[in-house]
């Protein structure tokens, strides 16, 4: 007698088992290739997240460069003109205290200018790199003005009166001699910050002329 179970013979509840067993095995495999092909979608979009924020950190790094190197190209000009400017009116000073040495009344202008036009607006630069030398120069330039006053009362002397000029030209020789102390104090400072500058490129392997 053949045996039965739910109403199947047992050949058809095996068969039954069988199929059952293939199915559970297609549906695992889809699954399994499924969450397979999930996780990689996921794995290529943290690759590409990853990918766009490298991107952007190169990008942020190059600007960022790009900034510091114009920052340092901005500067290496305000240097330079600062240091045009505090040799320009060294020299000014200089022909300036040789007029007023003259034991005469000096042949004078008719514009006194003892400095540089432009060299207020060096005094503010060099305050941007180091504060001693823009001091200095702000001295200077404050003496200067005075050696300038005192040659305008000069001018308007009379030569044939000597002591109407002697004494301003005396001030004016005075402020003349203070304000180049205070020219070449700033330019000995500024040399020094120059040449350390230009080691620390040598040290840092850049050439010479980036750091000017």
């Amino acid at each position: 007698m053949t045996e039965h179970l739910f109403g199947l013979t047992v050949n058809e509840v095996m068969a039954y088992a069988a199929i059952a067993n293939v199915v559970l095995v297609i549906l695992l495999a889809f699954l399994t290739t499924y969450y397979a092909w999930h996780a990689k979608r996921q794995a290529d979009a943290s690759h590409q997240e990853v990918a766009a924020s490298k991107r952007q950190a190169d990008i942020a790094q190059q600007t960022l460069d790009l900034l510091l190197r114009q920052t340092e190209q901005q500067r290496q000009i305000d240097l330079s003109a600062v240091s045009f400017n505090l040799e320009a009116a060294i020299h000014m000073v200089d022909q300036w205290q040789t007029r007023m040495r003259s034991d005469s009344y000096p042949q004078l202008p008719d514009v006194i200018e003892l400095r540089p036009t432009n060299f207020s607006s060096s005094v503010a630069n060099a305050e941007k790199f180091d504060s001693i030398v823009a001091g200095n120069m702000g001295a200077a330039l404050l003496y200067i003005s005075e050696a300038e006053t005192n040659i305008r009362v000069m001018r308007g002397a009379n030569p044939a009166l000597p002591q109407s000029w002697l004494t301003p030209r005396e001030k004016a020789a005075n402020a003349l001699g203070v304000a180049r102390f205070k020219l070449d104090s700033a330019r000995t400072r500024l040399r020094t910050l120059t040449e350390g500058e230009q080691l620390r490129a040598a040290l840092r392997g850049d050439s010479p002329a980036a750091s000017l």
